[in-house]
């Protein structure tokens, strides 16, 4: 009985350790990176540069213009929200992330309205916001498969989004 009490204690504290050692950080924080940047000319990173309305977040909210680095394109299929900014398109055209200075629920609405236009359908579970976080799935003719990721920023007074395209053929 004495043994296998040992045993039992030895496997618990042995798994103790995997799971320490699995959970502690084993990466250096970006801030304290000293190492060489990898060698991707500034070109093919950044094809252009757009000036985007901000609303400033001062006293008198008034709209500024913020140079944004633009890559690649957003696809045609794909609507963006007006008050976008800090737009990325992925050179491959299957992933575009932005923000937009507004709630998840006037996003949803956003997209439940547009994204039939562009030939998108309901697929899977139904739209949900969550708190502070929101999904949308959708399929088109072409068998191409569309999520939107919403996060909201609550202090910042943003939402951000990331929308992730799987095409079909």
């Amino acid at each position: 009985m004495r043994l296998i009490k040992l045993i039992i204690l030895g496997l618990l504290i042995l798994s103790s350790l995997i799971l320490f050692s699995a959970c502690t950080p084993s990466r250096i924080p970006v801030d304290e990176y000293t190492g060489p940047l990898p060698d991707v000319p500034t070109s093919e990173v950044v094809q252009r540069v757009v000036s985007t309305p901000v609303q400033s977040s001062g006293n008198g909210d008034v709209p500024v213009n913020v140079d944004v680095a633009v890559t690649g394109e957003v696809p045609a299929d794909i609507p963006v929200m007006e008050a976008a900014y800090q737009l990325q398109a992925g050179t491959s055209g299957k992933n575009v992330v932005y923000q937009v200075d507004t709630d998840i629920q006037e996003v949803l609405a956003f997209y439940q309205e547009e994204l039939p236009q562009f030939g998108w359908e309901l697929s899977g579970p139904p739209d949900n916001a969550i708190g502070s976080i929101g999904t949308m799935l959708r399929v088109n003719a072409e068998g191409d498969q569309l999520a939107i990721n919403m996060q909201a920023n609550q202090l910042g007074g943003f939402v951000k989004l990331t929308i992730t395209i799987a095409r079909g053929k």
